[in-house]
Parts: structure tokens; C-alpha cells; sequence
């Protein structure tokens, strides 16, 4: 009797053991698919991140969710590694948009000057020196603001922003 019970319960023990390890092994397994899957995310997610496309669109959604450095980052970043690609005018704008959102004019001047001197027939030129126009008069330098306004009207005469610099020219007198 001793015995049989000796035997019964290491084969108790042993069932135990067994669906023990069975259970943790099924825990492992599923914590790794669940790793699999996110690191398959975030690599998919990086892959987008990291093209031309993917940066710029990055640097828009920070800008847009109020994240102003993180959007200046990306659009630097875009800048730095894509000098040549036809966004690049477009994210320079966008960085002196962010400076301008944060009320540091000065810097928001200068970047919008890259624009308007190093891409001069874009479309975001007109934009950039309505911007520009702004910076100086947030910062009370109305001969400068006035200055650039006329500058849109006779370097940009159809565009969008002449309308608009004629309105704000009205407005400072």
C-alpha cells in the first residue's frame, strides 16, 4: 500500500509538473507573438517614418497637434536629408510656421527669409513674405512689415497674398 501510494503520487507530481510547464510554455509562446507583432508595427511604422514623404508627414502631424519642436525637428530632419526633393521649400515654410506659432518672430523671420531667397518662384515664397510681413508687425516694426507687404503686391501681384497684404496695408494706415 505505502508503495502504491509512493508510485501515485510522483505520477500526481509529474501530471502536475507536466501541465505546469505545458501552461507557461503556452504564456511564452503568446507573449511572443504579441512581441512579433508589435516589433512588426513599429518596423512597418519606421519604414514610413524614414522616407522623404514619411518625415514631412510626421513633421505635419506634430505641427498640427500643437507639438511645435518636434514638428521643427522633423522638418529639419526632411531638409537636412532631402535638399533637392521638391518638398524642401515647403518644409523650410513650415519651420518658420513653427517658430511663428511659438511667437519667437525673429527666428520665424529668418526662416521665412530661406524661403523667399532660396526658393523664390515656389508657391510658398508669396506665403512665406505674408508670414514675414506679420513677424514685423507682431514685433511692432511697421516700416519693415509695411515694407514687405509691398513687396508681395509687386513681386506676387495674382497670387492669394497680395489680396491679403492690400488688406493688411489698408488696416496699418
Amino acid at each position: 500500500d505505502d508503495l502504491k501510494i509512493l508510485v501515485q503520487k510522483r505520477t500526481d507530481e509529474k501530471a502536475f509538473s507536466k501541465e505546469e510547464t505545458e501552461r507557461r510554455l503556452n504564456a511564452l509562446e503568446e507573449r511572443l507573438s504579441t512581441l512579433e507583432k508589435k516589433l512588426g508595427a513599429e518596423t512597418a511604422t519606421k519604414e514610413t517614418v524614414e522616407t522623404p514623404e514619411g518625415i514631412y508627414q510626421a513633421g505635419l502631424t506634430s505641427y498640427k497637434a500643437g507639438d511645435m519642436q518636434k514638428a521643427r525637428e522633423a522638418f529639419t530632419r526632411f531638409v537636412e536629408r532631402y535638399p533637392a526633393h521638391d518638398l524642401t521649400p515647403n518644409a523650410r515654410y513650415w519651420i518658420g510656421e513653427t517658430y511663428y506659432s511659438e511667437k519667437k518672430y525673429e527666428q520665424a523671420i529668418l526662416a521665412f527669409q530661406d524661403v523667399i531667397k532660396l526658393y523664390p518662384k515656389k508657391d510658398k515664397a508669396p506665403a512665406a513674405l505674408l508670414k514675414q510681413a506679420l513677424s514685423f508687425k507682431s514685433l511692432g516694426d511697421v516700416k519693415s512689415s509695411r515694407y514687405v507687404l509691398k513687396k508681395i503686391q509687386d513681386d506676387y501681384p495674382r497670387s492669394l497674398e497680395a489680396k491679403r497684404a492690400k488688406e493688411l496695408l489698408a488696416e496699418m494706415k
